[in-house]
């Protein structure tokens, strides 16, 4: 039975680091707590149950361990078969929620009208955005506000996309799109599948929106060097998947720009994986 006022948080732990400690600490601390946690042990070299303690939350909570890891768009998939609340929340381990984020970002994502989800803030430290939701602008999908100043962080608007690393969904929104095949797409993994959420959703009327009064802090994510040109090559890949979304000369030119930048301030290295990315991109069919 779903309930309308409560909220099911999902955490999947990919990596096994220190990270999901200090993401379930905040977690524990919301002022508006979860109804459950769902838990998900992507099959991590040491199991969560020998690296935490045996009573890990306050609040009622679950844990799956999954035999393979096969991305974080299948174990996300897997939890929401659990999921019964008429909302839920994605946090990444390597985030840690004010105590207000959930009592913030509930009325934004429950509030009249076709709301699929909504985001806070997401900063890197105390005075830096990660980033405030995706935008899509002239053909290129961009992180809001990724590496300015939150004071500097100009007038907020309500963005295309939100990112999945900090988020509240209406769950029978996510339910529209998973009835027409997988929730989350596994071969658009690298920080893609919530962009290809994005337009799915948007193509059946729902919206999202930014609530700039809530804020998590996110550890930046250190990605290698095959993360990172997956990440390139799957702008791509979406932007094909859904035409009339990013323009593929547009996201060209982007990187190409990026690339240049690169190189010039001494991340030779990064410049040659972005520019193998698009190579595997345009090799792909």
């Amino acid at each position: 039975m779903v309930t309308t006022s409560e909220v099911d948080l999902i955490v999947v732990d990919s990596g096994g680091g220190e990270g999901l400690t200090t993401c379930l600490q905040a977690i524990d601390a919301q002022t508006h707590p979860p109804a459950r946690v769902i838990i998900i042990d992507n099959a991590t070299l040491r199991p969560i149950y020998l690296r935490l303690p045996e009573k890990i939350l306050k609040v009622p909570y679950t844990i799956t361990r999954l035999e393979a890891n096969t991305g974080l768009g299948p174990a996300i998939n897997r939890a929401m078969s659990d999921v019964r609340a008429a909302f839920v929340a994605w946090v990444s381990t390597d985030v840690t929620l004010g105590e207000k984020w959930i009592e913030k970002l509930l009325p934004a994502v429950s509030g009249e009208g076709k709301i699929a989800g909504a985001q806070s803030i997401v900063l890197r430290d105390k005075t830096t955005v990660e980033n405030a939701g995706i935008a899509l602008e002239h053909g290129v999908f961009r992180a809001i506000g990724a590496g300015q100043k939150l004071a500097r962080l100009k007038k907020v608007t309500q963005p295309w996309g939100i990112s999945s690393a900090a988020a509240i969904f209406r769950t029978h929104a996510l339910a529209e799109v998973a009835g027409t095949g997988p929730l989350l797409h596994s071969e658009r993994f690298a920080h893609y599948e919530d962009v290809d959420l994005a337009v799915r959703l948007r193509a059946r009327g729902w919206k999202f929106k930014l609530v700039p009064e809530a804020l998590a802090m996110r550890r930046e994510p250190r990605l290698g060097a095959s993360a990172f040109r997956a990440q390139v090559r799957n702008r791509y890949v979406v932007a094909r998947a859904h035409p009339g979304t990013a323009s593929a000369f547009a996201l060209l030119g982007d990187d190409l720009t990026m690339a240049f930048v690169e190189l010039v301030t001494g991340r030779a290295s990064w410049a040659a994986e972005r520019l193998r990315g698009v190579g595997e991109a345009f090799r792909r069919r």
